[in-house]
């Protein structure tokens, strides 16, 4: 920090404003702001995530920094020499649905201990609010800038990255960008991501409706299986495992199962409901001739995350080997389709897994591929960042490439800087696949939020004088 400021100075200002810090998370976490886009409105991302817009604007405004309005796809809150060279620093204040299996309010921030609950509280809105009181250090502390920082918030991150898009093709994009919604220390690397739909022809007509997954970028949770109810459905129930539940009507019987939730970009340590539903039907036979085939042709998919059952897997040394996850499944009116989210390694080609994809016996369609995101770790930047954690931290750690994808992708020289660090949750008592990433009662943990807010400071002060 040569000289500008000292630790001290640092974790005394948070120590006073840590109230504040978390009223302002739980604040936004109370904004419901699962996007759903329509360019053609006004709120081109809903109403929800405008208002969230709206509640970053106003934070921005009270604590003295400039604030744009960029049409509701991005709010920009910046400070600093306009003339001189840029850094941004990208968030964004949309959710994934919260679906099923929660045990606290998804739309309220609980604080437990020394946790905090709620959709959204580590993806990515707690790291928003974190980055936005590095920027309010400065500011309050009359710190002088050699640069411009750009703090820019999207609003449409988990559907498509449509915000960042739009902020590209109509502002200038800052020279180096900081992406908050990663892990530590620096992210220099993402796979590339492609979704497909797979599509295929059901014939059983005692099938009514099969739904699972509520994201298209997370492992379902929960799915269903909707049939006529007869003599023989009925006999058939008794063959279920104790994991698979019923209701039933004089019409219909509704079969489901619960798995583990948590985002397709990780999905070791889940469980697809898709296959666990799927696999005691198999196995009792429930189904017949090709209805049995197509099944059971989608749950090895869904019960595999490599690509085996498709045979698209590959890997490389740089990023790893590729994920596959079934994360949207819809059947009804004998038509059953299924939505694939990949992420392919850094130095592959989405071609070849497409081309295999089409030698898969479905129908492909909605195919679309963002590609890898890969910025040099050596850089003067790089370097820097990796030293401010370091020296903050104590940890001595390598940066890293990850399946995840991020604002990154979209963004001219870009890298994954925090604020996700390691936890132990196991005093929250949670059930399995609980607490995580776009799983039910998603965690942020508040201590590791305050080191990620002292190496946001600390890293802007350094960034200084580089």
């Amino acid at each position: 920090m040569r000289g500008l400021i000292n630790e001290a100075q640092i974790e005394q200002w948070i120590e006073r404003h840590k109230t504040e810090l978390l009223e302002d998370i739980a604040g936004l976490v109370g904004i419901p702001s699962v996007a759903i886009y329509d360019p053609s409105s006004s709120y081109p991302f809903g109403e929800k995530c405008a208002e969230a817009i709206q509640y970053i604007l106003d934070l921005g405004q009270r604590y003295g920094l400039q604030t744009f309005n960029r049409e509701y796809y991005c709010a920009e809150i910046s400070m600093g020499d306009e003339t001189k060279r840029s850094v941004g620093i990208w968030g964004h204040i949309d959710v994934v649905p919260a679906g099923e299996g929660w045990i606290y309010p998804p739309f309220s921030c609980t604080h437990k201990d020394s946790f905090l609950i709620g959709r959204g509280v580590q993806d990515n809105k707690g790291g928003v609010i974190a980055v936005l009181y590095a920027l309010r250090f400065i500011k309050e502390l009359g710190i002088p800038l050699n640069y411009q920082i750009q703090h820019i918030i999207g609003s449409g991150e988990e559907i498509g990255m449509f915000d960042a898009a739009y902020y590209r093709k109509h502002y200038d994009a800052p020279d180096f960008n900081i992406v908050a919604d990663s892990g530590f220390p620096v992210c220099y690397g993402e796979k590339g991501m492609l979704s497909v739909t797979l599509s295929c022809d059901i014939t059983d007509c005692s099938i009514l409706r099969i739904q699972g997954g509520v994201a298209s970028n997370s492992v379902p949770g929960y799915a269903e299986l909707i049939v006529r109810r007869d003599e023989a459905a009925v006999a058939k129930l008794s063959l279920l495992p104790s994991h698979i539940q019923y209701s039933q009507t004089e019409e219909e019987i509704t079969l489901f199962a619960v798995g583990k939730s948590g985002h397709a970009a990780f999905p070791e340590g889940t469980s697809n409901a898709i296959a666990i539903l799927f696999e005691p039907l198999l196995n009792s036979a429930w189904f017949e001739g090709s209805t049995h085939k197509q099944l059971e042709k989608i749950y090895n998919i869904c019960k595999n995350y490599d690509g085996r059952a498709l045979g698209i897997q590959c890997e490389d040394e740089l990023s790893g080997a590729l994920t596959c996850v079934g994360t949207l499944l819809d059947g009804r009116d004998g038509r059953l389709a299924l939505e694939l989210n990949i992420r392919y390694p850094i130095q592959q080609s989405s071609k070849v897994a497409l081309q295999q994809l089409q030698e898969s016996g479905f129908t492909v369609t909605n195919v679309h591929d963002s590609q890898p995101n890969y910025y040099n770790p050596d850089t003067p930047e790089v370097k820097c960042l990796m030293q401010v954690f370091q020296v903050v931290t104590g940890e001595q750690v390598k940066p890293f490439v990850m399946g995840g994808g991020t604002y990154a992708r979209k963004l001219p020289h870009a890298v994954g800087y925090g604020p996700g660090l390691t936890t132990d949750l196991s005093s929250l008592d949670l059930p399995p696949g609980h607490g995580q990433i776009h799983g039910p009662d998603e965690v942020q943990s508040i201590p590791n939020l305050i080191t990620a807010l002292k190496i946001y400071i600390v890293a802007l002060l350094e960034l200084n004088e580089l």
